[in-house]
């Protein structure tokens, strides 16, 4: 279970750094007072860092099977959703966050993140040909 656990704390540190991401793009565009009308172009611009946050988180775990990379990428994918979720809920804009494909395409960029970095630098184990 230790492994488990290790997986959920990095997934909380991918949570923060998407989420601190996503601030500091909401604040280099300048529009805090028309938020919720160009939200959906924040969370789009936002998926690239997020995919990037995770990718990253992948290689530090060493992420070398299917199946830690599709753990990893749907534990971490949830995290993200149950901080979108209470942060919807603080901030009651719940209509307003779920209704934006961006929302969801930054899920998806979490998720693929450690599928991603496995198919393209695992190791592929490969059947040597001996010459005598």
């Amino acid at each position: 279970m230790k492994k488990m656990e290790r997986d959920v704390l990095v997934g909380w540190i991918v949570v923060v750094l998407v989420l601190l991401m996503h601030f500091l793009i909401t604040v280099s565009l300048g529009n805090s007072y028309f938020a919720e009308s160009s939200l959906n172009r924040m969370l789009w611009l936002s998926s690239s860092p997020a995919f990037l946050i995770a990718f990253v988180a992948a290689f530090f775990q060493k992420t070398n099977t299917v199946f830690l990379a599709v753990r990893r990428g749907l534990l971490w994918t949830i995290e993200l959703m149950v901080a979108f979720t209470i942060l919807a809920w603080v901030f009651r804009s719940f209509e307003g966050l779920y209704a934006n494909a961006g929302l969801y395409w930054l899920f998806g960029a979490v998720l693929i993140g450690p599928i991603f970095y496995m198919m393209a630098f695992r190791r592929q184990h490969s059947k040597r040909i001996r010459t005598p």
